[in-house]
């Protein structure tokens, strides 16, 4: 049974979404800075607070990977196994986003027995830095670009 002073799923999965990829140190909220955890309010298209300030780039990056994070708690809720990945950028993604769901679920109590088992199950890849052809996004993820930055210094 679900307990009710939790959050949605939904909610818990955009907040550590938010944590694995920094967006605490980038929030203008200091609880969650100091804390380095999202305690930010989601809005209804279920970004939190600090992720609204972003560039659509990022915005559209965090949303992809929301719905990914979310299509993995699904499988948790069906216990199915997770989809192979094809390459080390897939696989990347696949683990943090895996990481996100399973302590969104964790929050949960009732749930932690299942998930031990189920991850126990999945055979998942060794943990590793985003492949090349991908960190430079997620290096620079919530930052401003430097040409905007530009911009925005001269003054125009």
């Amino acid at each position: 049974m679900t307990d009710p002073s939790l959050p949605s799923l939904d909610t818990r999965i955009s907040r550590r979404l938010a944590e694995v990829l920094g967006m605490p140190l980038l929030c203008p909220r200091r609880a969650c800075r100091r804390t380095g955890c999202c305690a930010a309010a989601v809005s209804a298209d279920g970004e939190p607070e600090c992720v609204g300030a972003l560039q659509d780039f990022h915005r559209n990056l965090f949303a992809d990977q929301r719905r990914i994070a979310g299509g993995c708690a699904a499988r948790f809720s069906r216990r199915d196994p997770l989809p192979e990945a094809e390459n080390e950028a897939q696989t990347f993604m696949l683990r943090l986003n895996l990481s996100a769901a399973v302590a969104a679920l964790a929050e949960e109590p009732a749930n932690r027995p299942a998930l031990r088992g189920w991850l126990r199950r999945l055979r998942l890849p060794p943990l590793a830095p985003p492949p090349r052809s991908i960190a430079g996004a997620f290096l620079r993820f919530g930052r401003v670009a430097e040409e905007e930055e530009t911009f925005v210094e001269g003054g125009q």
